[in-house]
């Protein structure tokens, strides 16, 4: 019954979690939100799935074989039970061992009573790192939260305990720093838009009733995968929701800025590892334009996955019907009960035969024969045992014992070996794990250090485009400013050709000496006559420098 019972929750859990997870691949072009939505729904059904199970009326699937037909057993004798012909005694009061069921089941709680055990330890944690910490009254940190959080604002603590940023708890929560993040004012907006995006969408109550499932499930590898997969799409979402808040490139360096910090772990809440971190850089710095959101089209499919697997959970796997059993054949007659023997009877309770006459010349009677041996009786059996068979059994018992104490003995020292060695296993695992966590870690900083010298070449070749670009564009506006210039310079050139011209005309010339003596200045014929060369000669070399001019706009072109 409970080897049926675990292959129906293996079962069901693997469609369900499986659903969810394909449901979140084929939507993997949709914004994150849309993919968490999905594994959500597929958590709740899990944590529904049990209930389920046991209140909705069950669909029967006789998909297990039948069983096996259980052969009769017959009483054995009273006398079965002895050990050896001697002690005649059956064994009694002995233990009974757990079924293999029993067994299982005790398993199966303790597992998961560790799981839950692990995760309240953990909310145990942020309980008293909270209670520990202080609220953050930096004006950066505190302008930055009034200007991102809307509604009720979480409480702002610092800790010390913390590795990296966290939020915890229902709405409005609390968010978590560490001191060494305290001291990165820069990166107060992009912090706390990523975790206050947690904080919105409620990512910790989801993940709590995740960790639940795992709990419950903690057979089935696709609800494990389930729960990493909401985790990752998770951080995904947050960092969509903080980039509406934050622009890219400062999103990006507050990411790596933490990250690469030498006094807190790469692995923290905010950053994640290595590897995860540059994949988030590159989503993150990768532009693209926002989908719009499909409530409907996501409620729909989740709807379809939740109609699936309510009658699927309904479902019972039972086992077939056993074929009806062959007729039994006729009982031979019993044959008559043979008579019981004679009981022995002792040669001192037999009747001494009459003694013969007396005569005086007769030798005396012979001695009565020995008695016979004491009898023990097994059924029809006897057995007869002489001193030396007793001391027979004595010795051969006592040998017994002394062989049951060297293998006591024997057992004891293979069992110290035994402990030893695992013992000494245990070391080397233990450096192994050591190594191979120092060898991780290197890697990860690596991995990180090669993420912030990207993101920081992607900035520095970003700038100097930028940078390009203006010149490109000076040097364009310098082109036209100076041909504008040599047009202008002709233009003048050309004028003062004109009024060379002109001032050879003396109605002319008559005409400027008399608006200039309006003007109170004094101008002579012979002053004008001298200008007009003057002005055709500037004119020349007025033209001449705009050709240069234009030349010169034409060859940085």
């Amino acid at each position: 019954m409970i080897g049926a019972l675990f292959l129906e929750l293996l079962v069901k859990s693997s469609l369900i979690a499986g659903s969810g997870l394909a449901l979140a691949a084929v939507i993997g072009f949709r914004p994150a939100a849309d993919r968490v939505d999905a594994l959500r729904a597929a958590v709740c059904l899990l944590l529904l799935l049990p209930l389920v199970v046991l209140l909705a009326p069950a669909i029967e699937l006789a998909l297990l074989p039948a069983e096996a037909p259980i052969a009769a057993v017959e009483a054995a004798p009273a006398w079965a039970g002895s050990v050896g012909p001697v002690a005649g005694v059956a064994l009694s009061g002995s233990v009974r061992a757990p079924s293999a069921v029993e067994a299982a089941g005790l398993f199966y709680g303790l597992v998961a009573l560790a799981i839950l055990a692990r995760f309240g330890l953990g909310i145990w944690t942020l309980r008293r790192w909270t209670r520990s910490g202080r609220e953050v009254t930096e004006p950066v940190w505190t302008a930055a939260l009034q200007r991102l959080a809307r509604g009720c604002r979480p409480r702002l603590i610092a800790a010390p305990e913390v590795a990296g940023p966290l939020a915890w708890g229902l709405p409005p929560g609390v968010v978590l720093i560490s001191a060494e993040c305290l001291k990165r004012p820069e990166a107060a907006s992009a912090v706390l838009a990523h975790e206050l995006a947690h904080v919105r969408r409620g990512d910790w109550l989801f993940l709590a009733l995740s960790r639940v499932v795992v709990a419950l499930f903690w057979f089935n590898p696709l609800v494990w995968a389930l729960h990493r997969t909401l985790v990752a799409r998770t951080e995904d979402a947050a960092d969509a929701a903080a980039l509406a808040e934050v622009d890219r490139q400062t999103y990006a360096r507050a990411l790596v800025g933490l990250a690469a910090d030498p006094n807190s772990s790469a692995a923290v809440a905010m950053t994640g590892d290595a590897q995860s971190l540059s994949k988030r850089i590159e989503r993150i710095m990768k532009s693209s334009r926002p989908l719009p959101p499909r409530p409907l089209a996501m409620a729909l499919a989740i709807a379809a996955m939740a109609a699936i697997a309510t009658p699927l959970a309904a479902v019972e796997i039972v086992r077939q019907e056993p074929p009806p059993p062959p007729p039994a054949a006729p009982l031979p007659p019993e044959a008559p009960e043979a008579p019981l023997p004679p009981e022995p009877i002792e040669a001192s309770e037999l009747p001494a035969p009459p003694a013969p006459p007396a005569a005086p010349e007769a030798p005396p009677a012979p001695p009565a024969p020995p008695a016979p041996p004491a009898a023990y009786v097994t059924g029809e059996t006897r057995y007869f045992y002489s001193s030396e068979d007793r001391e027979e059994i004595r010795r051969a018992r006592e040998e017994a014992r002394v062989a049951r104490e060297q293998a006591r003995v024997g057992r004891e020292e293979a069992r110290a070996i035994a402990i030893q060695a695992r013992a000494e296993a245990a070391e080397v695992r233990a450096q192994a794990a050591v190594t191979r966590e120092q060898v991780r870690l290197s890697r990860d900083a690596t991995r990180v250090h090669v993420a912030a010298a990207r993101v920081e070449a992607d900035r520095a070749r970003a700038q100097a485009e930028v940078a390009r670009e203006s010149a490109r564009r000076e040097m364009a506006n310098a082109r036209v400013q100076m041909r504008a210039g040599a047009d202008q310079m002709h233009d003048g050139a050309r004028q003062m050709r004109e009024e060379s011209a002109r001032l050879r005309d003396p109605a002319y010339r008559a005409r400027q000496i008399e608006e200039s003596r309006r003007r109170g200045q004094t101008v002579t014929d012979a002053e004008l006559q001298a200008l007009s060369p003057k002005l055709a000669t500037q004119a020349d070399e007025l033209d001449r420098q705009a050709e240069r001019l234009r030349a010169r706009a034409d060859e940085e072109a």
